[in-house]
């Protein structure tokens, strides 16, 4: 959260932390529904959320997950020109046979809309209505997030955010233990672009099998190495080496 913060000081934002106060722009019906994962109830939580800012004082309004790390901020840029970005996603993984693959994706870690854009207000409003139709006790953690855009994104052309990564728990216990970084060159190849934010998708480490089947568990201090390494280097070892 620190790199976040200082990030939007940088570029001249305002910033907020949101707690689980975050919840509060979900409804008290879906709240109380029960849930196999919180990640869907944070997805609907967020778009409420930007629309209540930009209901306020603000133009314009960004998300960031809070773990996200900014390694190199005086390069990260978002366009003035664009009404509603959300961010793309290349998730690596490997198949059955131990095979590298990596798919493409639109996710919500990294989300930017301005007033009246209706993006938005589509989004809030489908995210509501997929979590009332679903089986709120048995919904995949991204059925609202990762897994509703994406497939938005190929009958409907969004624009994305294209310098911030998104790092599957394979990649992170790559960082971790410094091994196999010929997966993180390869995903760096694959991304097609620089980056200069990574997503570390925390929450995932903790999720199902068919979602995270990489997942590890890290202690704090490892997690803390991991991100001081990232700044101190400006993510070096994610990038390509043409970076």
């Amino acid at each position: 959260m620190q790199t976040v913060r200082e990030w939007a000081a940088l570029r001249g934002f305002t910033y907020e932390f949101v707690d689980d106060a975050l919840f509060d722009y979900a409804s008290p019906q879906l709240r109380a529904l029960p849930r196999n994962s919180i990640l869907p109830l944070t997805d609907v939580a967020r778009l409420g959320l930007l629309r209540a800012r930009l209901a306020s004082d603000y133009e314009r309004a960004l998300w960031i997950d809070a773990d996200v790390v900014i390694f190199r901020p005086e390069q990260l840029l978002v366009a003035d020109d664009g009404g509603a970005m959300l961010c793309h996603q290349i998730w690596s993984s490997q198949d059955a046979q131990q095979r590298l693959v990596h798919r493409k994706g639109i996710n919500n870690a990294f989300m930017m809309f301005r007033r009246g854009h209706p993006l938005l207000a589509f989004l809030h409003y489908s995210a509501v209505q997929l979590y009332g139709h679903y089986d709120s006790a048995t919904m995949p953690p991204t059925a609202i997030g990762t897994t509703f855009l994406t497939k938005l994104g190929t009958l409907l052309p969004i624009r994305l955010m294209p310098n911030v990564a998104c790092l599957s728990p394979m990649l992170v216990s790559a960082l971790v233990h410094g091994t196999n970084t010929e997966w993180l060159t390869e995903h760096a190849t694959q991304f097609g672009q620089p980056f200069y934010a990574a997503n570390l998708c925390h929450s995932m480490l903790s999720e199902g099998e068919e979602i995270a089947p990489h997942r590890e568990k890290f202690s704090d201090a490892q997690l803390t190495t991991m991100v001081e390494t990232l700044m101190h280097t400006r993510g070096r070892q994610l990038l390509s080496r043409d970076a």
